[in-house]
């Protein structure tokens, strides 16, 4: 399609805002749509415009963000809430939590001239306005309070990730569950296993689907000397130490850590890979019993979790 000068300014200039391109006048929303047609641009929201390859190269959090900033220049007046808010103060959680949906407070239900995709969460009394990042959004206790609806696991590293911050604080969601239509139980829950030790969502998440199964909780981030270096002593991610003397840890990676032998970066990988063997060896001289690595799969799916744990003796409480 021939170059429009008009949208490609517009396009341009909304990616360097981090956000959606918004159809400001009639001529250029037609441009717009004229270009979703060819799948030259994509609208993930009504009225909102991004270059698809530019919207390809963005996960999914990215995403909710571009549409959430555009939204916030288009109704200054909403307050972003639930998933939505929880992008903006930039809690770690799951991308598969994201379907497009944009959350806002609301005390009132849903409009009849609501994009199919505006969730309005409904909170009875006290919608306090906080800015985050220019954005308007619920309080860091309410935006929580929200999440808890999540699955348990999916919500524990939005817990974890929320208490590393200095802005949410345990005591600040147990009052505003007193005063709000919330999922006590579920909130209750959380609070009782969320933990700022936690360095990231997929660690959060891993843990959380040990506790559904019903497994021993783990200690976190556990120190073990370092042969090598007593100054900086290894840190693994999840342990338990039982009665009888045994030492189980597991460590969870998110990702494939390894290539195959074809990789150009071969040396490094091998390094990390004597590394880690040197680790074990170092973990299993300090009195480490059983050693279980643990990927996204493993933990995404019962049976391969639960084996991987039972046959290392990880203690099941059910």
């Amino acid at each position: 399609m021939k170059t429009h000068k008009g949208v490609t300014a517009l396009l341009r200039a909304a990616e360097r805002e981090r956000r959606c391109a918004i159809g400001e006048n009639r001529a250029l929303y037609h441009a717009l749509r004229r270009r979703t047609k060819s799948l030259e641009v994509t609208s993930p929201y009504p009225n909102l415009f991004a270059d698809a390859a530019y919207w390809e190269s963005l996960n999914p959090e990215e995403r909710s963000l571009h549409v959430i900033r555009a939204l916030a220049r288009l109704h200054p007046k909403w307050i972003f809430a639930g998933l939505s808010a929880a992008c903006v103060y930039g809690y770690q959680h799951g991308y598969s939590l994201h379907d497009g949906s944009v959350f806002i407070a609301c005390e009132h239900g849903r409009n009849a001239a609501d994009a199919s995709k505006l969730r309005r969460l409904y909170i009875r009394t006290d919608i306090l306005r906080y800015t985050c990042n220019g954005i308007p959004v619920t309080s860091p206790a309410q935006t929580l309070l929200d999440c808890a609806a999540y699955p348990f696991a999916n919500a524990l590293a939005i817990y974890d990730s929320a208490f590393r911050t200095p802005y949410a604080k345990p005591e600040e969601v147990r009052a505003r569950m007193l005063r709000v239509n919330c999922d006590e139980s579920a909130v209750t829950r959380l609070l009782r296993h969320a933990d700022s030790r936690s360095e990231n969502g997929g660690e959060s998440f891993a843990r959380g689907r040990m506790i559904e199964l019903g497994f021993a909780v783990p200690a976190l981030q556990v120190e073990f000397d370092n042969p090598d270096n007593h100054r900086m002593p290894y840190r693994v991610d999840f342990c338990w130490k039982l009665s009888d003397g045994r030492v189980i840890i597991a460590e969870f990676d998110g990702t494939a850590k390894y290539r195959d032998g074809s990789n150009k970066n071969r040396a490094s990988i091998q390094a990390k890979l004597d590394y880690e063997r040197r680790r074990e060896h170092h973990l299993k001289e300090a009195g480490v019993t059983a050693i279980v690595h643990l990927f996204y799969e493993d933990v995404t799916v019962d049976d391969r979790l639960r084996s991987k744990l039972l046959s290392s003796g990880v203690p099941y409480l059910r």
